[in-house]
């Protein structure tokens, strides 16, 4: 959700603040939506989507100095004071990705926006231990699960377990013995493993 802050800035870029004529004197704001820079993400359909923003328009949005703004999809943008945008990053591989992105207002004035992402496309790796039955309907759980980043979700019969992530965690839990029992282990870049009780 944008900050109180942001929506004074985009109120005030709309309306066009002042009437007294100035020069440019502030540079484009650039964000990215989503994914955060510096946040780990599976490189499967990786979509970065942002915004540019400035008073006098924007002239360009460049990713790695190629203009999203060329590309047919935007045609109607440029001059714009509000220039929402997405890209798509091909060839990746498991490791760190930067991308710099640039937004140049009508006047010249250019922010560099450096963007940087973790790309992680290796699911957890899961040892279960044992499986006891403990009667009454109840079984116990133990094991251990890994991952090269961090473990953020385990789900045993969809109960969740308390844990620090971390790119291990080693559980002994009981748990109601269900009917499709499974263990479900996800990542901090959405990747997933699950593995059947029994």
């Amino acid at each position: 959700m944008p900050s109180i802050w942001f929506a004074v800035f985009l109120v005030a870029v709309l309306a066009g603040v002042g009437c007294v004529q100035r020069g440019d004197a502030v540079a484009p704001m650039l964000s990215i939506r989503e994914p955060r820079s510096g946040a780990t993400s599976t490189s499967a359909n990786l979509r970065i989507a942002g915004y540019a923003m400035d008073d006098d328009g924007i002239a360009a949005i460049r990713v790695d100095g190629v203009d999203l703004l060329a590309n047919p999809v935007y045609a109607g943008e440029r001059g714009k004071r509000l220039v929402e945008f997405f890209f798509t990053i091909r060839d990746l591989s498991d490791g760190d990705v930067t991308v710099t992105i640039e937004a140049e207002d009508m006047t010249g004035r250019v922010t560099v926006l450096p963007y940087r992402l973790r790309l992680d496309g290796t699911p957890p790796t899961l040892e279960l231990g044992s499986v006891t039955a403990l009667g009454g309907g109840r079984l116990r759980v133990e094991g251990v699960v890994r991952d090269n980043t961090a473990i953020t979700s385990v789900r045993i019969n969809d109960v969740p377990l308390q844990f620090t992530p971390g790119p291990e965690v080693v559980f002994r839990v009981d748990v109601a013995d269900v009917p499709g029992g499974e263990i479900v282990v996800e990542d901090a870049a959405g990747n997933v493993t699950r593995q059947a009780l029994r």
